[in-house]
């Protein structure tokens, strides 16, 4: 056989070994957080994370997780769940990965109704109609509760925003709420849950030292 016909089917072998070759490699960087976790991240949080140097390794972590799922196991089996993890190549190994955002039933409020103070970099919240949100490094949670006549008691609800990344407070509240109301709507909540708008949001003032 010629040598150039030794090409051509060399060539032929790895067009047909090869086909589909990256057509199954996950999403990554941006393409990864605009399509999970059912749309909650937007622009805003995107170009935050963007600044980092592990951006480009983000990935949804592998499992089936939606909001859905996790309303599920919420009150299926009565314990926490998450709605979206995301990894980098650090971080693998780690429950929360590099950001998620999980769900967890029956917790009792993040802070007592009469706190009137922050404290250092934990911030707290008072929303108003018995909700709470407090903010900390790499974390923010909200807190809110669901009546339902479906159950004799309101189920109270704990989302909590976990991420690696260097985001500021508005960055994580906003998907951390828009999660949270997608949550009330599964549960079917009766109540009015409205969450505030995360740049108009004024935390407790902190306590002096």
């Amino acid at each position: 056989m010629s040598r150039y016909s030794l090409r051509t089917v060399g060539a032929a072998l790895v067009v047909v070994l090869c086909a589909g070759c990256g057509g199954n490699e996950k999403p990554h960087g941006e393409a990864a957080l605009k399509n999970a976790c059912d749309g909650v991240f937007d622009d805003g949080l995107i170009n935050e994370a963007r600044k980092s140097d592990d951006f480009n390794d983000l990935h949804v972590a592998s499992g089936t997780r939606s909001h859905a799922s996790a309303v599920k196991t919420m009150l299926d089996e009565d314990h926490a769940a998450y709605a979206c993890i995301l990894d980098d190549k650090d971080s693998s190994e780690s429950d929360e990965g590099a950001l998620s955002i999980k769900f967890t039933p029956g917790m009792r409020t993040l802070f007592p109704k009469d706190e009137n103070r922050s404290f250092g970099a934990y911030k707290a919240y008072k929303l108003g109609n018995g909700m709470q949100a407090t903010i900390e490094a790499g974390g923010a949670d909200v807190y809110f509760e669901c009546e339902s006549k479906d159950r004799l008691r309101p189920l109270t609800v704990t989302g909590t925003f976990h991420n690696d990344f260097d985001l500021s407070s508005e960055a994580r509240f906003r998907p951390l709420f828009r999660s949270s109301l997608k949550v009330a709507k599964l549960l079917k909540c009766e109540n009015n849950i409205k969450f505030p708008d995360p740049a108009k949001m004024k935390y407790l003032p902190l306590k002096e030292d």
